[in-house]
């Protein structure tokens, strides 16, 4: 719901600048002192709509972006203080000035100039948004093509926790860390035309895709344990490993943020990358660790992969021998010999993203040595 509040508020505000931008260039081009005073009276009423979309856009957009720092996010967020700035400081007031220069029949050499700022500043509102919702759309995968492919598995690999296996599309490839849109079919009998970004379990060499997600009693979740098919698009996303790096590895997973790291482990251990690599990987309990084995099974063939993982419900990890709490800076420094060398990968919860981001740093780590991908937790 709020991804859609912000696509809606968003092609209110870009569409409204373009027809402002549009009517006073025609106008002025075209039409009389009167017609000009008369667009000027239309655009400065139409800031009751343009100031609230612009604020719908702005608190939306923070509130979607926070706890991700992927490429597209960081151009947005980049992006958005310029737009505002531009709509409070220039476009604004010019609406004013102009307006009551316009009414009072003033077309001066000054009018000339500020309405010359107005289009300028307008300008690069429209071309900033338009990016902006460029990367939105990528964001989504909502414009990219998508292909019907069939479901070949299901497995719940923990109480709550499905995995699902999908046949890859033809000519598909991705990097490590990626995500697909799976959508459900338009003719469906649950949940058609719904739609949920997940992020990529399995690693690029493997033959099939797979997904892990926590079940929730919704149309889309429950689509999926029995539909024969759905539809893919993408990859998308740039939460990926970077592997030239000669610094240390640490991934910080809280409960199905697992998903990513599956992917970048099983691409790594596979192609012999995993050098110094930790991962700290946090649940209630051991039961609704998914896949647990399969990591516990790579960090003890693996000398350069080493796991970390800890339970916070202790009344329901009574047999548990490993760390026990939530992740802190105490648990970082038992297990990192230098918290401030590493560069970090975080993905859980929006609680979860922001307090590890706190404790890195907390610590003295750099900001640039942190990524970070939240879930929502749909």
């Amino acid at each position: 719901m709020k991804t859609r509040i912000h696509a809606i508020a968003g092609a209110v505000g870009l569409l409204m600048i373009f027809t402002f931008w549009t009517s006073t260039v025609i106008s002025e081009l075209f039409g009389s002192y009167t017609t000009i005073a008369a667009v000027k009276g239309w655009i400065l009423n139409g800031m009751i709509i343009l100031i609230p979309a612009m604020a719908i856009v702005g608190g939306s957009g923070m509130s979607l972006g926070a706890g991700r720092s992927d490429e597209f996010i960081s151009s947005k967020k980049k992006r958005m203080p310029i737009i505002a700035a531009n709509g409070i400081l220039i476009l604004l007031p010019m609406a004013f000035v102009l307006e009551a220069k316009a009414s009072a029949g003033t077309f001066d050499t000054l009018f000339y100039i500020l309405q010359g700022v107005e289009l300028i500043a307008g300008t690069t509102n429209l071309t900033l948004m338009g990016l902006n919702m460029r990367d939105g759309l990528r964001l989504t995968g909502r414009n990219s093509r998508a292909s019907s492919v069939k479901l070949l598995g299901r497995e719940m690999v923990t109480e709550n926790t499905l995995a699902v296996r999908l046949a890859k599309p033809a000519g598909f490839t991705f990097e490590s860390g990626q995500a697909i849109r799976l959508t459900i079919p338009p003719d469906a009998p649950q949940g058609a035309g719904e739609a949920r970004v997940l992020s990529i379990a399995s690693a690029p060499h493997e033959a099939d895709l797979a997904v892990i997600t926590r079940m929730r009693d919704n149309d889309f979740k429950q689509a999926l344990k029995t539909l024969p098919e759905v539809q893919v698009t993408g990859p998308l996303g740039s939460f990926t490993r970077d592997v030239f790096q000669d610094s240390p590895t640490v991934f910080l997973a809280g409960g199905i943020g697992i998903t990513p790291f599956l992917s970048i482990i099983r691409d790594a251990d596979h192609s012999d990358r995993l050098n110094q690599t930790t991962l700290f990987y946090s649940n209630r309990s051991p039961r609704d660790a998914a896949m647990l084995s399969e990591l516990q099974e790579i960090h003890a063939t693996n000398p350069e992969f080493k796991m970390v993982a800890t339970m916070s419900d202790i009344e329901a990890s009574n047999d548990w021998d490993g760390e026990m709490g939530r992740i802190n800076v105490e648990m970082l420094f038992r297990h990192l010999s230098d918290l401030t060398q590493p560069n970090y990968y975080c993905v859980g919860s929006g609680g979860f993203v922001s307090a590890m981001t706190e404790i890195l740093a907390s610590a003295g780590v750099e900001k640039n040595r942190i990524r970070t991908e939240q879930f929502n937790g749909y």
